[in-house]
């Protein structure tokens, strides 16, 4: 009989739409209680949306009571052209103060010997010297370059006497081409002016070399050609001077401001070298200087101190030209005087605010000269903080008063927000509007409320306002202080009542969390009932059914019957 379960299968009667139209009947209490869960629901974002309003309040109010707010300042130079890096902290001592840098603090430096470099070849022999194999400042890339007109073809396989044989053969003998190991240099002899290169040269042999054209009959190297390797081992990097003393593996050390440097001249790189004692605790930073050729010490750290540097193990010091040939020059203090004072001298360029004298402020001077450092109140942060405050103030009164609001429209319509009628919200209102305005008492001048600052309500709205510009810039320019105790003083002030009231609102067990856990056991209260009521509903649709069905299948049984009546009264 399961087909009999499709309405109106036998007795041709809809029925199912009928219990579908029985169960809305009865499911009315249970649409309204879900209207009133969703209502709930309503005022349980508004309440989540002003309890943000109200932290956003408090932050604003915490900003403007912070002393950072009210101690930072600006600081000015009378000469900016010094380039002098000035700052003044928060709290820094205002006013004007003349400062005078008479002298720079420099730093301790070793310079080394120049001419550290070796030859490109020990003897005046270059033809077992590859070309690719000089240590020169530039390396010689493939191509030809010109001589008296005629090309001669360069490559880093060739070796240097290859080139100088080109030389002769495409100028028929008329310029030849030696190297002098003693000067390190290349000449390049003719019997008659010697000229060198053309526009459309395609190797850079001639520049390398340093052979410039000067109109001679004779053209040598200008300077020596012969240069170091930054990144070729210790032992192989092209150093004037022999390395010895070192141990059977190649390992030494040498000591600089007596911290202790470890190189092997095998496997460490000049390069690696310098790395090494700059990131060293030795406080000195090694350089080499190509244009003179030679390595240099100098101190981090500014002032008149010392340097010591020594080889321990090997002479790699002495090769580099920094031992007893080295020049040092100890750095100087800086010299500087405050307001026309006395002459203070400082190991640093960067001058504290205990040298100073003046609480907050520090110079680093870059050059020397004299000028005025004005340190001020930073008016300007203030301004944007109290107008911040302001401006969270206004957003929580607007939304308490929209959220509470009964109007009447012109055909006599009521219309009530979602919390009309909410006490508790209304005072909170009134509340947070008379510690906003209220005096703070035991202050020293006529500032004791926001109307003494030039802010107050807006007419018969209850948001603030800066009715009154200049009196606010008065107040801030000229009595910061007292602008300062009005809203971050005593436990009095603005901001610590109204830090005070809102944490007491908005925390556990105050009128927001009391209001909250109100309604939303109301919504477990309202939970429940509709659980019940729908399954009250769903016994009533089944009971229901099966009537109906029952109803189905005696239609059909009496269908039935009749048919088999007529059919055996027929027959007869």
């Amino acid at each position: 009989m399961a087909g009999l379960q499709l309405s109106g299968l036998a007795s041709g009667f809809d029925w199912k739409s009928v219990v579908d139209q029985l169960i809305e009947l009865q499911r009315v209490p249970q649409t309204r209680l879900s209207t009133e869960k969703s209502n709930n629901n309503t005022k349980l974002t508004t309440f989540s949306t002003l309890r943000t309003k109200l932290t956003n309040l408090e932050a604003a109010t915490k900003a403007l009571s912070a002393d950072s707010v009210f101690g930072k300042r600006t600081v000015s130079t009378s000469d900016s052209a010094l380039g002098w890096n000035v700052t003044a902290g928060s709290g820094a001592g205002a006013g004007a103060y003349r400062i005078d840098v008479s002298k720079l603090a420099t730093q301790t430096t070793r310079t080394g010997a120049t001419g550290v470099s070796g030859s490109i070849a020990s003897s005046n022999d270059v033809s077992e010297l590859l070309v690719s194999e000089m240590k020169l400042t530039s390396s010689v890339t493939d191509g030809f370059f010109t001589v008296n007109g005629a090309r001669v073809e360069v490559a880093g396989t060739d070796s240097l006497q290859d080139v100088f044989d080109r030389i002769s053969s495409a100028t028929g003998g008329a310029v030849t081409a030696s190297y002098d190991s003693a000067s390190d240099k290349v000449t390049l002899s003719g019997s008659s002016p010697v000229t060198l290169g053309s526009g459309v040269d395609t190797s850079n042999f001639l520049y390398a070399l340093e052979l410039f054209n000067n109109g001679g009959t004779s053209v040598t190297s200008a300077t020596r050609i012969g240069t170091i390797s930054l990144d070729d081992s210790l032992a192989d990097a092209g150093l004037a001077g022999a390395l010895s003393g070192v141990d059977e593996d190649g390992n030494g050390s040498f000591a600089v401001n007596g911290e202790t440097i470890a190189y092997n001249i095998e496997t460490d790189s000049l390069r690696s070298l310098m790395s090494r004692v700059n990131q060293s605790a030795a406080g000195v930073v090694m350089s080499y200087d190509s244009g003179q050729d030679r390595f240099v010490f100098a101190n981090r750290s500014t002032g008149d101190v010392g340097m010591a540097a020594t080889d321990t193990e090997g002479t790699l010091l002495q090769v580099l030209g920094l031992g007893s040939g080295a020049t040092v020059v100890r750095g100087t203090n800086a010299e500087f005087s405050v307001n026309g004072g006395g002459t203070i001298v400082s190991a640093s360029n960067a001058l504290t605010a205990e040298q100073l004298g003046v609480p907050g402020l520090a110079v680093t001077a870059t050059k020397e000269g004299s000028q005025t450092v004005t340190v001020s109140s930073d008016t300007k942060s203030v301004d944007t903080a109290v107008r911040s405050f302001i401006s969270a103030f206004n957003d929580v009164q607007s939304y308490i008063n929209i959220q509470t609001d009964v109007s009447v429209s012109s055909n006599g319509t009521v219309r009530a927000a979602t919390l009309a009628g909410n006490q508790e919200l209304s005072s909170m209102g009134r509340e947070l509007r008379g510690l906003a305005f209220g005096a703070v008492s035991g202050m020293e001048s006529t500032i004791s409320r926001l109307e003494s600052i030039g802010i107050d309500f807006s007419g018969n709205s209850a948001e603030l306002s800066v009715r009154d510009e200049a009196k606010l810039a008065n107040a801030l320019s000229g009595n910061l202080e007292e602008v300062s105790k009005l809203f971050s003083g005593s436990a009095g002030s603005i901001g610590s009542r109204m830090t005070s009231y809102i944490e007491r609102v908005t925390g556990t067990s105050g009128t927001l969390d009391i209001q909250v856990k109100s309604i939303e056991r109301q919504n477990r209260s309202l939970d429940t009932q509709i659980a019940d009521i729908e399954r009250r509903l769903e016994a009533e649709r089944t009971r229901l059914e099966a009537s109906f069905i029952a109803m189905e299948e005696a239609q059909s049984l009496m269908s039935s019957q009749l048919a088999a009546l007529n059919g055996a009264l027929g027959s007869s």
